[in-house]
């Protein structure tokens, strides 16, 4: 569903309080997903998250049994933390300290990427970055892999910055900012709960990059299986 005009107007107002805000004339956009598009969700390194491990399991107010232990840690690299805290019902503590822990998270090493993601200094449409995550972590990820650089702008849908507003209300500022119709937007990534479906609410063009482990949604317009198949999509259309 569209947000409404007043809330991005809203949103728009407090994003030129710091930033050089301007409205460009019509152009077609890429909108970009990061975890799991241009970067493995675990390139950080999976003892980075070792310590709350630790911490969750042996909280005895959270019911998991080993199984959904495993799925739980599997899900921290490819899903939010406000879905995880809800969808593994965390007791207080639990969340509390997932919410702090992730809070002051945020990596000093390079990381790598996969073996396209160079690709995406090919695109010559205006570029975009919208990622799902703590913006101190997820804005050091985009550093340590180099491609901060590739974008004129980068859009954090911050779960610890509540109320979140998810990736479409993002999408629409982004539409509106650079003038451009919704059916020229592309929208490239993995998750078919989160970009895929925003996109495909505001009616931007979805493409679900079939990175290894991501299950192909039918909600996609497009289906790529690398960043080489989705310039040449873009280049065809």
């Amino acid at each position: 569903m569209q947000v409404a005009l007043s809330e991005i107007e809203t949103f728009m107002c407090d994003y030129g309080a710091h930033h050089s805000l301007v409205i460009y004339p019509y152009m077609p956009l890429i909108i970009f997903d990061f975890d799991n598009c241009l970067a493995p969700g675990n390139s950080v390194g999976e003892d980075i998250l070792l310590p709350l491990f630790d911490v969750i399991e042996s909280d005895k107010s959270n019911d998991l049994t080993p199984s959904m232990r495993q799925e739980m840690r599997l899900d921290f690299w490819r899903k939010p933390l406000d879905y995880i805290v809800e969808k593994y019902k965390f007791s207080e503590h639990s969340k509390s300290a997932s919410y702090a822990y992730f809070s002051q998270l945020s990596i000093a090493h390079p990381i790598e990427g996969y073996e396209d993601t160079h690709l995406v200094n090919a695109f010559e449409e205006v570029k975009l970055l919208v990622t799902s995550g703590f913006q101190k972590f997820q804005h050091s990820k985009i550093r340590q892999l180099g491609v901060e650089g590739a974008f004129e702008d980068i859009y954090y849908d911050d779960p610890g910055n509540p109320p979140r507003k998810g990736k479409a209300f993002y999408f629409d500022i982004i539409a509106k900012k650079y003038n451009t119709a919704p059916s020229e937007v592309w929208v490239i990534g993995d998750s078919e709960e989160s970009e895929i479906s925003a996109g495909n609410s505001l009616g931007m063009k979805t493409v679900q990059i079939l990175r290894p482990g991501v299950k192909k949604s039918p909600k996609a317009q497009f289906h790529v299986s690398s960043l080489q198949e989705f310039l040449s999509l873009v280049q065809m259309s």
